[in-house]
C-alpha cells in the first residue's frame, strides 16, 4: 500500500474514533416528563444522527443554546447536559416554559379604575408571562398606588393555566386601603435641634402648595429606616453620641392630614477629651496624629472621627501597607460629658503591585481603562494613587461600579491589583421640545455616544465620544457633528473634528445668518484645573433675506464670506460640579486670529477673558460673580469688523432687562450694529425654596463700543432682577425678569422683561 495513503488512513481513523454521534435529544420538564421537542426545537444546535467532533463542542454548543433559550424569554427555567453512552451521546433540555397571557382581571380596584391598573402592570395580552413576571407586575401595581397616595395597598394574584391551549388568566385582587398624606413631620423630645433642621435630613416630606407638583407628602415606608438613620447620623455628628430614635408613629385621626410622630431622647452633647493613636509599630504617634482633625475640646463629631480612622489608613497606605485597618474606640464620660477617643491601628504589611487585572468590561477596551491608571505593575502599594484611579475611572462616566482589591500572589509581598468594573449605557438619544426668550420654539433629535469606537461595529468600547444633534425651530435651524478622541496618538492629547450647519433669524430682524463651518482642536492638560487648547476653524458666513428697510451698514454685509482662523483657549476650572457649582472659579483666557497667511477674506484679530466665581453661603445660598471683557480689531485687506465678528451684548445671557443683542452701538433705525470692544458683569444670588428649585436676585452691568480697546464706561446699562431655577434632570430651567436701571431712552421704554432659558449658564 502507498505510505502516503496509509498515513491518511491512520490519521482518519484517529478523527473517528474521537467524534460522537448525537444519539438522541430529549426535552423533559423539572419532573423528568417528556416536553413537547417542537417548541425548542429552533433553539438547539444539533439535531439526532449528527456528528460532532468531540465533547468539548457539544459542551459548549449546548451552552449557547441554553442562553439562547434564557434570552427569548419563553422560558422560566432552563438547563441542559450531556449523558455519554456507549453508542453515542444524549442531550437532554430541562425547561419549564411560559404561557402566553390571555386574560387580565383586576378586583377590589375603587380609587384607580381597572383600565389604569392594566396600564400600570406593563401586562401585555399575548405576551410570554410566569409568576415572575406577575410579581413584577403586583409590585409596578403598588408603587402606581403610593403615587397615587395610597400607601398601604396590597396587592395578590391568582392564575389559571391552560397546559394545553399554552395560555394563562391573572386576576390581581386589590386592597387599597386608605388614601394618607403627610401634612406634619412632627418631633417629641428635641430640646437642641431644631424641627426644621431635622426635616432637611429626611427623605419623608411633608405636604405643601406644590406637593401636587413634587409629591411631597406621600408617605413612604420604605424610607423609615432610612430617615431614623439619617436622624441618628446628624445627631452624633453634633456629638449626640447616645442618642436614641424611635421608629416613627402614624397619628391617621385624619389621613389626609395625617402626621408622622419621632420621639427623639437626645442624651447630652459630649466634646472630646484625649485623643490617643495604639498598636503602630513602624511610625511614632505624632505622625499618627498629624492629620487627626479632632481636637480636644472639640464637639465629638462621629464624622470627625471617622475621618481621623481615614487619615491614619491613608498615612499608611500611601507608604505601601496594604490591608491597614483603624478602629476608633470611645470612651466616654457622661458625668463630665467627655469622650476619649483611642484609634487602635493593625499596621498591615508593605506591598508591590505584581499585575494590574482589568475585569467586568465587556465593551470597553482594556487600554481605555489602564491608561486612567496612575499606579502600575512594580510599584510599591500606593493607597491615594489607587483611590485616584478609581474616581477617574468613574468621571469617565463609562462605568456603573468601580472597585479595586490587591489580591495576594503567594509571593512575599507582591499583589495583583485587582480592578473590577461593571459597565453601563453610555449611549444617548434624546429628542424634545425647548423654548427660550431669545431662540423661542425649537426641537430637537440628539444621537450620542460616549465610549465610541470608529474601528468596529457596534461602533463602542475606544473612549472616544460622538454626537450629532439636529435642532429645527421658529429662530434657527443646526445641524452639528462632533468627534472627539481624548487620546490622540496614545497620548493624554484630544484631538476634536466638528462639522455644523447653523441658520440663524433672532440675530436681528434686519437680516438672517447662516455659517457653514468646520473645526479641528487639539486641547492638552497643563496642569490639575489647567487646559490648553489650539484649533483651527474654516467658516464660511452668509448674511441674507436683508430688509428693504435696513440701513446702508447693515446692507453693506450682505453676501457670503470665507473666515481661516486660529484660536487658544487657556481655561483654569476649579468648581466643585459642572453645572450649579457652589464654589470655584472658572476662566478662559482666549486670543485669536483670522486672515492674513490663514488665507480667506476675514483679516480680524482679537482676544476675550471670561471668568465667574462662586461662594457657598450659609442657609444652602450661593453667591456668584462672572464677567467678561473682549475687543477685536480688523487689519490688512479688511476696513472694518464684519457683523458676525462683532460684539454684543443684551438678553438672556448677559444684560436681561434688555432684549437680545440691544445693548450698545445702533444704526440710524435703531438696530443693534455690534461693536469692537465690550464687558459685562453679573453678581446673583441663588437661595433654595424646595427641593431642586431656588430662587434667585442679580445685578447685570455692561457695555458695548464702536473702536477697539475702548473699555470707557460712560455709555454702560444695568438692570436688576429675580428669578426662579428649576434644577430638573436634563432640562434646567431658568425663569427670570429684569428691570433696567440706566438705559438708553430713545430707543428703550425701560420696561422690565421676562426671560426664559433651558441649559446651564457657564
Amino acid at each position: 500500500m502507498d505510505k502516503k495513503l496509509l498515513i491518511l488512513l491512520v490519521a482518519f481513523s484517529g478523527i473517528a474514533a474521537s467524534a460522537e454521534i448525537i444519539k438522541d435529544i430529549r426535552i423533559v420538564n423539572q419532573a423528568g416528563e417528556s416536553y413537547d421537542m417542537a417548541s425548542v426545537a429552533a433553539f438547539t444546535s444539533f439535531k439526532v444522527g449528527e456528528q460532532v467532533s468531540d465533547q468539548d463542542h457539544i459542551a459548549s454548543s449546548i451552552g449557547v443554546d441554553v442562553n439562547r433559550m434564557r434570552e427569548s424569554g419563553r422560558y422560566s427555567y432552563v438547563n441542559a447536559r450531556m449523558d455519554v453512552e456507549a453508542d453515542g451521546v444524549v442531550l437532554v433540555y430541562t425547561v419549564v416554559a411560559k404561557h402566553k397571557l390571555r386574560r387580565i382581571e383586576i378586583s377590589g380596584a375603587e380609587k384607580m379604575k381597572n383600565k389604569k391598573v392594566r396600564k400600570k402592570s406593563e401586562l401585555i395580552i399575548g405576551q410570554f408571562a410566569d409568576d415572575v413576571v406577575f410579581a413584577q407586575a403586583a409590585t409596578k401595581i403598588r408603587e402606581a398606588y403610593r403615587d397615587f397616595w395610597y400607601p398601604d395597598a396590597k396587592v395578590e394574584w391568582t392564575t389559571r393555566a391552560d397546559d394545553r391551549l399554552g395560555t394563562v388568566d391573572v386576576t390581581f385582587q386589590i386592597k387599597e386601603g386608605r388614601k394618607l398624606g403627610i401634612k406634619k413631620i412632627v418631633f417629641e423630645g428635641n430640646d437642641l435641634i431644631e424641627d426644621k433642621v431635622l426635616r432637611k435630613v429626611m427623605q419623608q416630606k411633608q405636604k405643601w402648595l406644590l406637593s401636587f407638583i413634587t409629591g411631597a407628602g406621600k408617605y413612604k415606608p420604605e424610607n423609615v429606616d432610612m430617615d431614623v438613620f439619617a436622624i441618628k447620623s446628624f445627631y452624633m455628628n453634633e456629638g449626640f453620641l447616645d442618642i436614641v430614635v424611635s421608629d416613627p408613629e402614624i397619628d391617621d385621626s385624619n389621613p389626609k392630614q395625617a402626621r408622622l410622630i419621632f420621639t427623639i431622647n437626645e442624651g447630652r452633647r459630649y466634646r472630646v477629651g484625649k485623643i490617643a493613636v495604639s498598636g503602630m509599630e513602624t511610625f511614632e504617634e505624632q505622625e499618627l496624629r498629624h492629620g487627626i482633625r479632632l481636637q480636644q475640646g472639640d464637639i465629638a463629631a462621629y464624622r470627625d472621627a471617622e475621618a481621623g480612622s481615614e487619615s491614619i489608613r491613608a498615612f499608611y497606605g500611601n507608604r505601601g501597607y496594604i490591608r491597614t485597618s483603624v478602629r476608633p474606640v470611645f470612651d466616654a464620660n457622661a458625668e463630665t460629658g467627655t469622650v476619649d477617643v483611642r484609634y487602635e491601628v493593625s499596621e498591615g504589611s508593605v506591598g508591590y503591585i505584581n499585575k494590574v487585572n482589568i475585569m467586568g468590561n465587556e465593551r470597553t477596551q482594556d487600554k481605555v481603562i489602564r491608561r486612567e491608571l496612575v499606579i502600575y505593575p512594580g510599584d510599591k502599594y500606593n493607597r491615594s494613587r489607587v483611590k485616584t484611579s478609581e474616581n477617574r475611572l468613574r468621571n469617565l462616566n463609562y462605568f456603573e461600579i468601580v472597585t479595586t482589591n490587591p489580591e495576594p500572589t503567594g509571593e512575599g509581598s507582591k499583589y495583583d491589583l485587582n480592578v473590577q468594573v461593571k459597565e453601563k449605557a453610555t449611549g444617548q438619544f434624546m429628542a424634545g421640545v425647548g423654548f427660550s426668550s431669545v431662540e423661542s420654539l425649537m426641537g430637537y433629535v440628539e444621537l450620542s455616544q460616549g465610549n465610541f469606537n470608529w474601528k468596529t461595529w457596534p461602533p463602542i468600547g475606544a473612549g472616544q465620544k460622538f454626537k450629532i444633534r439636529a435642532t429645527l425651530g421658529t429662530q434657527r435651524n443646526d445641524l452639528d457633528i462632533s468627534f472627539v478622541e481624548p487620546w490622540f496618538f496614545d497620548r493624554k492629547l484630544s484631538f476634536g473634528i466638528d462639522l455644523y450647519h447653523r441658520e440663524s433669524r433672532y440675530f436681528s430682524d434686519a437680516y438672517d445668518q447662516k455659517n457653514d463651518g468646520a473645526r479641528l482642536s487639539l486641547g492638552k492638560p497643563l496642569s490639575r484645573f489647567t487646559r490648553g487648547t489650539l484649533a483651527y476653524t474654516l467658516e464660511q458666513y452668509e448674511v441674507f433675506d436683508v430688509q428693504d428697510s435696513a440701513s446702508d451698514a447693515i446692507r453693506a454685509e450682505e453676501g457670503k464670506r470665507l473666515k481661516s482662523g486660529l484660536d487658544f483657549i487657556w481655561s483654569r476650572d476649579t468648581r466643585d460640579r459642572f453645572f450649579n457649582p457652589t464654589r470655584g472659579n472658572k476662566t478662559t483666557i482666549t486670543p485669536y486670529f483670522s486672515g492674513g497667511p490663514l488665507g480667506a477674506e476675514t483679516d480680524i484679530y482679537g482676544a476675550k477673558v471670561r471668568s465667574g466665581q462662586y461662594w457657598p453661603l450659609i442657609g444652602n445660598m450661593v453667591f456668584n460673580v462672572r464677567g467678561e471683557i473682549e475687543s477685536v480689531d480688523s487689519f490688512g485687506d479688511s476696513e472694518f469688523v464684519p457683523i458676525f465678528d462683532r460684539l454684543f451684548t443684551g438678553g438672556s445671557y448677559t444684560l436681561r432687562g434688555f432684549e437680545f443683542r440691544d445693548v450698545g452701538p445702533k444704526d440710524a433705525t435703531g438696530e443693534p450694529i455690534g461693536g469692537n470692544s465690550s464687558a459685562y458683569a453679573t453678581a446673583e444670588l441663588t437661595y433654595p425654596i424646595w427641593t431642586k428649585i431656588r430662587g434667585a436676585v442679580f445685578y447685570d452691568w455692561g457695555f458695548v463700543n464702536i473702536d477697539p480697546l475702548d473699555f470707557n464706561t460712560s455709555s454702560y446699562n444695568d438692570n436688576w432682577g429675580i428669578g426662579i431655577r428649576l434644577d430638573l434632570p436634563g432640562f434646567p430651567l431658568h425663569l427670570d425678569y429684569a428691570w433696567p436701571i440706566t438705559y438708553d431712552e430713545v430707543w428703550n421704554d425701560g420696561k422690565g422683561r421676562f426671560n426664559f432659558l433651558i441649559g446651564n449658564t457657564f
